[in-house]
């Protein structure tokens, strides 16, 4: 018999084979059960806004260090003040859910948006149109 044909160095080859992938796949089971038995996911704080020399926002222009803390303030606010309509929102969803559907529509209707009035220049073609519009009614 030749020495690739021999059975019995097949039959060994064959159960170490099988002793290894069962070691694998106890290695694979441990680190997946080590991975969601894990503590509290570390949460990557993101970095701020960069605000560059030059730039406007909220009608601030960036010239120097004092007018980017103004800058930072303002867009600060604005952060705060859209959280705590996230927060109103969130009360709003809790107390429909509650029951009291009626309380919580009488809550968000009670904030009235009121759009800016607009300080461009009102040039003829507007005027114009104004005008027409007055003469139709």
């Amino acid at each position: 018999m030749s020495k690739k044909n021999n059975k019995g160095t097949k039959r060994k080859a064959h159960d170490f084979d099988l002793q290894r992938e069962k070691a694998e796949a106890e290695k694979r089971a441990a680190k997946l059960a080590k991975k969601q038995n894990a503590g509290v996911k570390k949460v990557k704080k993101s970095k701020g806004v960069r605000i560059r020399k030059g730039v406007v926002l909220k009608g601030i222009k960036v010239v120097d260090a004092e007018s980017k803390q103004k800058v930072r303030k303002e867009l600060a606010k604005a952060a705060r003040s859209k959280a705590r309509s996230r927060m109103d929102v969130d009360d709003g969803a809790a107390t429909a859910a509650a029951g009291s559907a009626r309380a919580g529509a009488k809550k968000r209707s009670a904030r009235v948006v009121v759009p800016k009035a607009k300080t461009g220049k009102a040039g003829a073609g507007s005027s114009k149109a104004a005008a027409g519009e007055e003469m139709q009614e």
